[in-house]
């Protein structure tokens, strides 16, 4: 066994290495290595090893495990776990690492709770520890997903074209790490666990149908009977509508809902949290989006979805059934179950003949302050255990990208990248894009790029979303290819690969003939080639700046590839088209020539591109000053670096006369059709979502293009920017999707925003404004 001090203080008072579950394919014979320590060691004051081979008789089969200890600073110990075995073509097995504590602990926290109760902790941020009598923390951490082979996947895409999300029925590693219970440390049991290749088989083990014991609630304008367990809902408006109970969901378990439906309206399905008597939040782990969950008046059609309940502070869910939009519709319900899972447990991770496979893990300590503290040191410590260098944002985002990136399903260990665990299972291109290309990983960047390679259609457009356990049929003229194709010349640059010729060949077709069909240099397109892309325009539109100078950045990179048809006349063109976008009256670039008044942050996006890729300037220093001044700095903070600017500006507002200087959307001055009449009006969403909210990246990126172009305030923006990333909300130091720009109280925030995964791109962003270098990423190589 090997002790881990600080100092003369004993952190932790292990009995044990680890333990590992055993088994065939078959699953016909187990074995167990329980409480594994080493028989042979050598090392020295920071490094050491201990190994053994063992016999497992049950398996007739040799096994050689090592375990590493590496000291990488004065806070943080490195913990490799490495096994062999060349006797059997698979074995599957679970590794389980327990940490004890010398003492008892004041408190147990998570990343997302300061004072955890026990059990297992499923959340955004994999990271738990033990405060000590006299105040130490000791946290413990993990590596990537993708490394380590664990999932946080817990739902996949619904069937039957009725969108939303449904629990699986095999939940990979939901115990991935786990605290000892208030009854188990009452037994004086003290623990942290981090269990790896772990699922639930929900088709296995024991189940316990439950008495739904809450009456109905009728929701919305709804006539409401029932007879011989059938439920019949009339409508009678278009609001949601439908009927409402109390769940009999508890923490930490895993339940099935079921039901059979007849009618002539999509059903809609929500889990949502009560705390003291009040609707808060949506269930995550499982149903979720379900709105138009299709039926027909004929015959019954069965509804089944499995739930992950996580710890939720013993909050109470409610259950609505019903539907929306349906005036004059009618539904009916029968055989509402909910069942309460008792999972067999099994492993899933694979050990094959004669390769090795290996479980990373890490532990720091450092003075308990708050639990804001230790959120932040979660991510940046295991930054600096995985050897990156930076500032304190850019180690944040690091983590964060490694540990949103694990792999794809339990029967494929292929590295996989999810936005945030909001979005899971899901991976979209543009998301996983800006988050890989931050990084110098060579694995990373070629195995992600050639899974959305395989998406290629007939045509030659790449997919826009890769949808784990099921299929996906997006693919559209949006940025998706042009991103794949940048990335293509990215991977040929860093790593000298030589790249699939015919696939290269059918994209850059793709991308010359839907966009320019004419080959005028003038891009036209269904999409938005932005993040921005809440409508689509049919017929094709040439009206968006971020289109023409998107169409710019990918000629370039097609002539990069080799392709002669990409002409710098051709591209002279087309940048040309880029620049009239800037209009010298309101000195900013129009977002979309028909609402002139609208100034955006995306299209100073290809001008990143350009000077990122190419060190190319499109634009002139007065064009991009004159923009940049015109975007409203929000979110005024005295304690901010600087506090006279705001630490926030909107990706999208429209620019006024008034004193104001600018308004958010409204019903008749907005450029997002039906969904912007729908939700951006009566100032029901101001600041909100592409209503005005702060998105990090495009932000961040736009302040670099400021700072290569002269204007004063790049630098300052800069660190205000990244001040509230960490600051503005303290109950949520770390990455997110967008931040809002007007707001009362930060529980307006959307709890689905957290953790977004491409902020890491600023770590370009910082490459370019000569922040950083290449040679901090820990992957770099010349």
């Amino acid at each position: 066994m090997v002790e881990i001090y600080n100092g003369t203080q004993l952190l932790l008072k292990n009995t044990e290495e680890f333990s590992l579950q055993l088994t065939n394919t078959d699953f016909s014979e187990k074995a167990k290595i329980v409480g594994w320590k080493g028989e042979k060691w050598t090392g020295d004051e920071k490094n050491i090893s201990l190994t053994r081979n063992t016999y497992v008789s049950e398996l007739d089969l040799n096994v050689s495990i090592t375990v590493s200890y590496q000291v990488i600073n004065q806070n943080i110990v490195k913990k490799s776990i490495d096994i062999f075995q060349s006797g059997m073509p698979s074995l599957y097995y679970t590794l389980e690492e327990t940490a004890k504590p010398p003492k008892i602990p004041s408190r147990y926290v998570t990343f997302e709770y300061d004072n955890f109760p026990g059990g297992f902790a499923h959340e955004m941020f994999p990271a738990a520890g033990f405060v000590t009598p006299d105040n130490q923390v000791i946290g413990f951490l993990m590596d990537a997903g993708y490394k380590n082979h664990y999932t946080r996947t817990t739902r996949r895409r619904f069937n039957g074209h009725g969108g939303g999300f449904v629990g699986m029925r095999k939940l990979p590693d939901p115990a991935l790490v786990s605290v000892a219970t208030i009854e188990e440390r009452k037994n004086n049991q003290n623990y942290i666990k981090q269990t790896f290749g772990e699922l639930y088989n929900l088709d296995a083990g024991k189940e316990t149908e439950l008495k739904i014991e809450s009456p109905f609630q009728k929701v919305g304008d709804v006539a409401i009977s029932n007879n011989e367990n059938i439920t019949r809902l009339h409508y009678n408006s278009n609001n949601q509508s439908g009927f409402e109970i109390i769940t009999p969901f508890k923490d930490q378990k895993v339940y099935s809902i079921s039901f059979l439906s007849k009618g002539n309206a999509s059903v809609a399905l929500k889990l949502f949290r009560i705390k003291n008597g009040k609707k808060t939040v949506e269930l995550e782990n499982g149903i979720k989006y379900i709105d138009k969950f299709p039926v027909n008046d004929l015959d019954w059609t069965l509804f089944k979805g499995s739930v992950l309940v996580p710890y939720i502070e013993n909050d109470s869910v409610s259950m609505f059934i019903g539907a929306q939009d349906s005036k004059g519709c009618e539904l009916e319900i029968k055989d509402l179950k909910i069942i309460e899972h008792q999972p067999e447990k099994q492993p899933y991770n694979v050990i094959r003949i004669g390769e090795k496979v290996t479980k990373t893990t890490y532990v720091f300590v450092e003075p308990w302050t708050t639990h804001h503290d230790f959120v932040i040191s979660s991510q940046a410590r295991l930054a600096e255990a995985k050897g990156f260098k930076g500032n304190l944002i850019e180690k944040m985002l690091y983590a964060n990208f490694n540990m949103l990136t694990w792999i794809t399903a339990v029967d494929d260990f292929s590295p996989f990248n999810v936005p945030n665990m909001n979005y899971s299972p899901d991976m979209y291109n543009r998301d996983s894009f800006f988050s890989i290309v931050a990084s110098y990983n060579k694995e990373l960047n070629l195995s992600i790029w050639d899974k959305w390679a395989k998406t290629q259609t007939e045509k030659g457009a790449i997919s826009t979303i890769i949808t784990p356990y099921m299929g996906s049929i997006e693919a559209k003229d949006n940025e998706a290819t042009i991103e794949w194709l940048i990335w293509a010349m990215l991977n040929k640059r860093r790593f000298g690969v030589t790249l699939p010729k015919e696939k290269i060949d059918k994209a850059v077709n793709y991308v010359l003939n839907e966009f320019d069909e004419d080959k005028d240099g003038i891009c036209k397109s269904h999409f938005s080639m932005s993040q921005i892309d809440v409508i689509d325009y049919d017929p094709k539109t040439d009206r968006l700046a971020v289109n023409q100078g998107m169409f710019v950045i990918v000629l370039r990179t097609i002539k990069e590839l080799g392709y002669s048809i990409c002409n710098d006349a051709y591209i002279e063109k087309a940048e040309k088209g880029y620049r009239d976008f800037y209009d010298v009256k309101r000195k900013h670039l129009l977002f979309d020539k028909e609402f002139p008044d609208l100034i955006s942050l995306t299209d100073l996006e290809p001008e990143f591109f350009s000077l990122w890729l190419f060190n190319h300037p499109m634009l002139t220093d007065e064009m991009v000053q004159n923009h940049l001044d015109q975007i409203p700095a929000l979110n005024k903070v005295p304690n901010s670096p600087h506090p006279e600017l705001g630490t926030t500006a909107p990706i999208c507002i429209r620019l006024t006369n008034d004193q104001k200087g600018y308004s958010y959307f409204t019903s008749d001055y907005q450029p997002f059709g039906e969904f912007g009449k729908t939700y951006y009006s009566n100032g029901a969403q101001d600041g909100i979502y592409y209503n005005g909210g702060s998105w990090m990246r495009s932000e961040y990126c736009a302040y670099v293009v400021g700072q290569k172009h002269g204007w004063e305030r790049a630098q300052k923006m800069m660190e205000n920017r990244a001040w509230a990333e960490i600051n503005l909300n303290p109950k949520w130091p770390y990455s997110k999707e967008f931040i809002p720009t007007k707001w009362t109280t930060t529980d307006s925030w959307w709890p689905s925003t957290r953790g977004l995964c491409w902020n890491v791109f600023i770590l370009m962003a910082d490459e370019v404004a000569g922040i950083r270098t290449p040679e901090m990423d820990p992957d770099y190589k010349k």
